[in-house]
C-alpha cells in the first residue's frame, strides 16, 4: 500500500490505525510511526460520537460506501475537506476485521501528467474489489468496465466496450447537463446517478466522475467510480413517504403539503392567484363514538379517495384527523365558489361502510393568495381561521377569509412574534390593585396584574395575549418574571409604606406544573427578597382538574417554602368540596359574579360561600366590588377583605407611592 498513489489507510474495527501510506503522511501530516496503533485522529471531538454511529452501521452493512465532502483535521489543526471511499476488509471466516480508506481527488483537483494517470489506473485495479469502475476516453466511450460494474448491470464487457457511457444512464437531461458543466470546468462530478441494467431495472449509484488531463491541460480520459446505494435509496424513499404522507389515507400530510405546495405558492401572482381550501367533517367525534373508530377510519379513507378523484391535477392533502385540504389555481372567484360547492356536494353523498349508511356535512374555509400571507404556512393558518369562523356560523358553511379576519390573523401573528422578545425589550409591566380591609378600610396589600404595552400596537389586554403566550409555551418564563418583579416591589413598599403589606400574584396551571416555577420560589426565599408569608399565590379552580397526589405534593412544597395559597375566582370553576379538603389553601377569592348578585337580591350563593370559608377558617376576599350597596352588604358579613373600583382601579408604582406613601413634610 505504500506505493499507492493517493492518501490511504486501514483501520481495525476498534478505529485504531493498522496501515498508513506515504501519501497519507503527506496529505494529513502524521507520519506512520506517529499514528499506527492509535485511534484515528482525523475527526474533532464534536464529530466523534456521530462518526462512531456511522462506523458501527458500516460494519453491520458490510458494504462499500463513499463519504463525500467530509471535514477532516490535519495534524496542524487545519480543516481539510475530502471524499473518502471506504471498503470493509474480511478475514478467512468472512468476518469484518477493519476497513480500507482512500481519499478520492477533490472536485477542483486537476491532474497534469500521465504518470499520475498511471497511478490512477493502478487505483482502478485496487477499486475492482470494492466499487463499480469505468474508464472512459475523452468522448465518454467506455474503454474498461470492471467485474463489479458488469455484475451490477448484467452487461458483459463486450456489450459495454466502445459504447457511449450514457447507454447506462436513466437520468434526465438536467443531470447530464450538470455533469457536462462540471467536466468543462475541469472539475470532478459527484452525486447520485440512476443507471439501467440489462433487464431494464434501475440501480442507483453514489458516483464520482474524474476528468484526466495531460501536461498540456487536454482532457483525454475519465475514471468513473460508483458504489451501489439502491437499497439505501429505496429505504430513504420509503422513509420520506412516511414522513410526508398521512399514514391512513396516504395523502400528503401537512409537512408534505408545505414542501410540495411551495412551488405553486412562489409562482402565484395577482394575475394567477391560488386558493387554499381547508375543510373538516362536522361532528366527526359523534361518528367515532357511535360506530367505533374502525368505521371512522374507513370513512376518512373513503372521503380521501373521493377527494383525490375530484381534485385530480390539484394538490390534495390530509394534515390530521378529519381535516383535509387542497391547493387550487384560481381563474375566477365565482368559479372557485362553484368548485368548492360542487366538491362539498360530492363529499357529502352517502358513504356505505360496514352495513352503515353515513351522511356527513363538511365546513369549508377558503383563502385566496396573493393576500397578506408571507408564506404557505401563513396561508394555511388563515384558512384555518376562515374554517373556524365558518363553524361558528353553522355546519356545512363555505366561509371565505374576510378582510377583518385577515387583520385579526395579522395582529395575532405580530403579537406571537413579539412575545418571544417581550422580556428582553422590557415592554411588560405590572399594575397593582389595592386589597382593602373591610373593617378598617386600610390597605392590607396589593394584587399584581400583568400589562403589556406593545411598541407598535399599544396596550394589549391580558385576555388577548395570555392565551397566545400559553400556546407558544412562553407563559411560564413570563409568569416567573412576574413573581420576581412583584416580590422585589413588595420589599420596597414594606420599607417605604408599611412593613406588613402583602402581595397577591396570579399563577397559571402551566406555571404551577413547571419545575422552573418552584426554582423561582426557592430563589426568592434563598435571596431573601421578601418574607414569603407576605406573598399569596393565586390559582384558579382549573388547578383542581389536575388533582393528583403530585398536585397536592407541589402545593405542600410551596407551603413549606412559606408562601400562602389562594383559590381565585372561586365558585365559577370546578367548585368541589373534595379539593377544598385536600388542598392546603389559605384563602378564597369570591368571584365578581356573586358580588354583582347583591344588587339583584341574589345573595344565597354568596352567603353560602362566605359561611363555607369561615367554617374552613379561610381568609375571604371579595373581588370586583363596585357599588356602595355591595360594600355595605359585605361589611355586615364575615368576609375580611375586598378589592374593586369602588375603592381603586389598578395603579402604577408611582401612583401607589403617591397615594399610600408617607406624606412629604412641609418645608
Amino acid at each position: 500500500m505504500q506505493r499507492f498513489p493517493l492518501p490511504a489507510f486501514i483501520l481495525h474495527v476498534d478505529l485504531t490505525v493498522h496501515s498508513w501510506n506515504e501519501a497519507a503522511e503527506s496529505y494529513w501530516g502524521w507520519s506512520a510511526q506517529e499514528i499506527i496503533g492509535r485511534l484515528v485522529p482525523l475527526l474533532d471531538q464534536e464529530d466523534a460520537a456521530f462518526s462512531r454511529q456511522i462506523w458501527q452501521s458500516f460494519l453491520e452493512r458490510r458494504q462499500s460506501m463513499q463519504l463525500p465532502n467530509t471535514t477532516f483535521l490535519h495534524k496542524s489543526g487545519e480543516q481539510l475537506t475530502a471524499t473518502l471511499l471506504v471498503s470493509p476488509l474480511f478475514d478467512e471466516q468472512n468476518q469484518v476485521i477493519g476497513a480500507f480508506f482512500c481519499q478520492l481527488p477533490s472536485s477542483d483537483q486537476q491532474t497534469n501528467s500521465k504518470p499520475l494517470f498511471q497511478g490512477l489506473m493502478d487505483l482502478r485495479y485496487a477499486f475492482d474489489q470494492i466499487a463499480c469502475v469505468l474508464v472512459l476516453d475523452a468522448r465518454g466511450t467506455i474503454q474498461y468496465a470492471n467485474t463489479n460494474m458488469t455484475d451490477l448491470t448484467g452487461f458483459c464487457p463486450q456489450m459495454l466496450l466502445d459504447q457511449p457511457w450514457t447507454m447506462l444512464l436513466n437520468s434526465s437531461e438536467k443531470v447530464l447537463s450538470t455533469i457536462r458543466s462540471q467536466i468543462k470546468q475541469k472539475k470532478a462530478w459527484s452525486g447520485k446517478l440512476p443507471i439501467l441494467t440489462n433487464g431494464d431495472q434501475e440501480k442507483v449509484l453514489q458516483a464520482t466522475l474524474i476528468p484526466i488531463y495531460d501536461v498540456n491541460g487536454v482532457r483525454f480520459q475519465h475514471i468513473f467510480i460508483g458504489t451501489d446505494i439502491t437499497e439505501t435509496e429505496q429505504l430513504e424513499q420509503e422513509l420520506d413517504f412516511l414522513v410526508h404522507h398521512n399514514e391512513m389515507t396516504h395523502l400528503l400530510n401537512k409537512r408534505g403539503f408545505l414542501r410540495e405546495g411551495n412551488t405553486l405558492f412562489s409562482k402565484a401572482t395577482d394575475q394567477t392567484p391560488i386558493s387554499l381550501i381547508l375543510f373538516d367533517i362536522d361532528r366527526f367525534k359523534v361518528i367515532n363514538d357511535s360506530f367505533g373508530t374502525h368505521v371512522g377510519d374507513q370513512l376518512l379513507q373513503a372521503l380521501a379517495k373521493r377527494l383525490s378523484q375530484h381534485g385530480e391535477q390539484k394538490l390534495t392533502f390530509h394534515p390530521t384527523s378529519d381535516l383535509f385540504g387542497l391547493l387550487v389555481e384560481v381563474t375566477d372567484r365565482n368559479v372557485l365558489f362553484q368548485y368548492a360547492r360542487k366538491l362539498q356536494q360530492v363529499l357529502q353523498r352517502p358513504y356505505y361502510i360496514n352495513g352503515h349508511s353515513l351522511i356527513i356535512s363538511c365546513t369549508f374555509g377558503i383563502t385566496v393568495y396573493p393576500s397578506e400571507a408571507k408564506s404557505l404556512e401563513d396561508l394555511y393558518r388563515r384558512s384555518e381561521m376562515a374554517l373556524y369562523a365558518g363553524k361558528a356560523v353553522g355546519t356545512g358553511t363555505i366561509q371565505y377569509l374576510t378582510h377583518e379576519m385577515d387583520e385579526q390573523f395579522t395582529r395575532k401573528l405580530q403579537l406571537e412574534r413579539s412575545l418571544f422578545t417581550v422580556l428582553e425589550d422590557h415592554s411588560l409591566h405590572l399594575a397593582y390593585q389595592p386589597i382593602i380591609n373591610l373593617k378598617t378600610k386600610q390597605v392590607d396589600g396589593f394584587e399584581a396584574l400583568l400589562r403589556w404595552n406593545h411598541t407598535a400596537l399599544g396596550s394589549i389586554s391580558p385576555d388577548e395575549f395570555i392565551p397566545l403566550a400559553e400556546e407558544a409555551a412562553l407563559i411560564t418564563p413570563i409568569n416567573n418574571w412576574v413573581v420576581l418583579e412583584a416580590c422585589e416591589q413588595l420589599a420596597k413598599w414594606q420599607e417605604r409604606i408599611s412593613d406588613d403589606l402583602t402581595m397577591a400574584i396570579n399563577i397559571s396551571p402551566h406555571q404551577f406544573q413547571s419545575d422552573s416555577f418552584v426554582r423561582t420560589l426557592q430563589h426568592v426565599v434563598r435571596q431573601k427578597k421578601i418574607n414569603p408569608r407576605f406573598v399569596t399565590l393565586e390559582m384558579t379552580e382549573n388547578i383542581a382538574i389536575l388533582q393528583t397526589q403530585r398536585t397536592v405534593e407541589r402545593m405542600q412544597l410551596i407551603k413549606l417554602l412559606g408562601f400562602r395559597l389562594s383559590i381565585d375566582d372561586f365558585g365559577t370553576g370546578y367548585s368541589s368540596l373534595q379539593y377544598l379538603r385536600a388542598f392546603p389553601i389559605d384563602e378564597l377569592k369570591i368571584d365578581k359574579v356573586f358580588i354583582d348578585g347583591i344588587d339583584l337580591g341574589e345573595n344565597g350563593l354568596l352567603d353560602s360561600i362566605i359561611q363555607l370559608g369561615r367554617n374552613l377558617n379561610l381568609n375571604l376576599v371579595a373581588e370586583g366590588v363596585e357599588t356602595a350597596s355591595a360594600l355595605r352588604y359585605l361589611e355586615a358579613t364575615a368576609c375580611q377583605q375586598m378589592q374593586g373600583f369602588i375603592f381603586s382601579e389598578p395603579l402604577s408604582v408611582t401612583e401607589i407611592e403617591e397615594r399610600f406613601g408617607p406624606s412629604t413634610p412641609e418645608n
